[in-house]
């Protein structure tokens, strides 16, 4: 989209996921993680009708894809990890849940090197055992 790279989206998913944690904190003092979980669901659904026109030829194909099942998956999980991360932000320190829980590409990466074959360098294993590290750090 709009030729941007990689990296690019990934300081922009930062940002957002940044704003996403504390935002969450924020609404946390009055609302429980079972609440926050509909309630900021409601902010996904009141963006779901410009995604569709924008993106609407992409919704076509996606949902003639052999992979359609994945991506309702991806998207079911995604939706209990947020659960969680509410939990967590409800019951926690943002600064510690956020930080925790943004450790997640750990489990991403080792199951895309075990079950789809990517490349695991030695730069890449650095990186995971630093960010194994700060969890550890922050859970004490």
């Amino acid at each position: 989209m709009f030729g941007a790279g990689w990296l690019f989206y990934s300081v922009l998913s930062l940002l957002t996921w940044g704003l996403w944690g504390f935002f969450g904190k924020v609404a946390s003092r009055s609302i429980s993680g079972e609440g926050l979980v509909l309630v900021s669901n409601l902010g996904w659904l009141a963006t779901y009708p410009i995604l569709v026109i924008a993106f609407r030829n992409h919704l076509r194909s996606s949902l003639s894809s052999g992979d359609l099942s994945w991506g309702i998956l991806a998207g079911a999980v995604g939706s209990l990890g947020m659960l969680f991360f509410y939990f967590a932000l409800e019951r926690g320190e943002a600064s510690r849940v956020v930080a925790i829980t943004a450790a997640y590409p750990l489990i991403t990466a080792l199951l895309a090197f075990l079950l789809l074959g990517e490349n695991f360098s030695l730069q890449k294993l650095v990186g995971l055992v630093f960010a194994l590290i700060g969890v550890v750090i922050l859970s004490r």
